[in-house]
């Protein structure tokens, strides 16, 4: 089939979509910096689209005589969020477009369960994103949301990370507090709170009115449990990282580092690694009561136990955390090994005995979510 390419402004190509033939779907692809757009007609409903499977590309799209998309937004591991025009309501919407995985689709289908039990609450006075439903285009499951201004961090960005004022950060606080108030009553956990998922509603008007979005990680608290990784790695609760169970006090945790962040500019607790995060939080608030690290099924991967003095736990030195990063990787290559599909070449009893892995000393017990992490990037390769 002929493609028809022609390049038009915002106006042009929304006079097209209204006056599109019904069965025809087209994706729109930003042009650079210069706020155009190039037009491509590519194939009729009735044909699979290939494009549809890659989201990796920032294509803006029209879902058959519903939806017309404007401008490309955030894009993430789900997939990508766009401004649409809703030629059905005339109003501007987000549209959340997963990516067609199986962990993105039951993802989204957890997501979409939590938005429907929070859809007994008033999106306005509880500060929550207003969700207008879903619909599936193709394989791929697309949530449907009320168009906000920008995120925090956003907003953060355009000033440079010069700090809030107490009173620009008096009302967003207490949104937010109000926010977690209405979950608790629900007994759900965000898991995800921050910077990035707070948007204003309008950035130009005083005081700034914000709403919380994204539950792609929310549950109920019933059914989290210990040892799932959730929250962004500088907002994330200890007792996330330990392992430990948790509710929904870790999204308090989370709202106290945004806190902490728009007030001076910058995160409290940067780190790369669940590691680095938890050094910071031990030379700014002192280690967690043995009997709470007693409970972490990850304490052993970050403390070391100890016959003597006033705690029985120790953090890790950095060499000391290496040196069991490294024992964790001989473990995980001798497993491999062991588990060899060609029967010759798979080692052999003697071998084992003169791995590496049973120099090292002395032996510690491992944690179980590293090594998961570790055989899988092993077989991934």
């Amino acid at each position: 089939m002929n493609s028809v390419q022609r390049t038009c402004d915002t106006a042009s190509i929304l006079g097209t979509a209204q006056r599109k033939h019904i069965g025809i779907i087209y994706l729109y692809h930003q042009d650079s910096f210069n706020g155009q757009y190039c037009l491509k007609q590519l194939q009729t409903i009735s044909t699979k689209i290939k494009a549809f499977s890659d989201l990796t590309r920032p294509w803006l799209w029209v879902k058959e005589r519903s939806w017309f998309g404007l401008k490309f937004g955030y894009e993430g591991g789900f997939g990508f969020v766009t401004k649409c025009h809703n030629l059905v309501t005339d109003e501007m919407e987000a549209i959340k477009v997963n990516k067609n995985l199986p962990s993105v689709f039951h993802q989204a289908r957890a997501e979409i369960a939590i938005l429907k039990r929070l859809q007994c609450l008033d999106p306005d006075t509880c500060n929550i994103v207003k969700w207008n439903g879903y619909f599936f285009d193709r394989d791929h499951i697309c949530l449907n949301f009320e168009l906000l201004d920008q995120s925090l961090y956003s907003y953060m960005v355009g000033r440079d990370f010069r700090g809030l004022s107490m009173a620009e950060l008096r009302p967003i606080l207490f949104q937010l507090a109000t926010t977690l108030s209405h979950l608790r009553s629900m007994d759900i956990v965000h898991a995800d709170l921050k910077p990035d998922n707070v948007m204003i509603v309008d950035s130009k008007k005083q005081p700034l009115k914000v709403k919380l979005i994204d539950f792609g990680l929310a549950r109920p608290v019933s059914a989290v449990e210990p040892g799932v990784c959730v929250q962004t790695t500088w907002y994330r609760a200890p007792e996330v990282m330990l392992h430990l169970p948790f509710d929904e006090a870790i999204d308090m945790w989370s709202l106290g580092l945004v806190a902490a962040e728009l007030a001076t500019g910058s995160p409290l607790y940067p780190g790369d690694t669940d590691y680095d995060v938890l050094r910071f939080i031990l030379e700014t608030q002192g280690q967690p009561a043995d009997d709470v690290l007693d409970r972490g099924m990850g304490t052993e991967y970050y403390f070391r136990e100890q016959r003597h003095g006033q705690q029985r736990w120790m953090f890790k030195s950095p060499e000391q955390f290496a040196d069991h990063q490294t024992e964790q990787r001989l473990l995980v290559d001798l497993i491999k090994r062991m588990l060899e599909l060609d029967p010759e070449q798979r080692i052999k009893p003697l071998e084992v005995l003169q791995h590496p892995f049973f120099a090292q000393s002395p032996p510690q017990r491992a944690h179980i979510s590293e090594l998961l992490h570790l055989l899988m990037t092993y077989v991934e390769k």
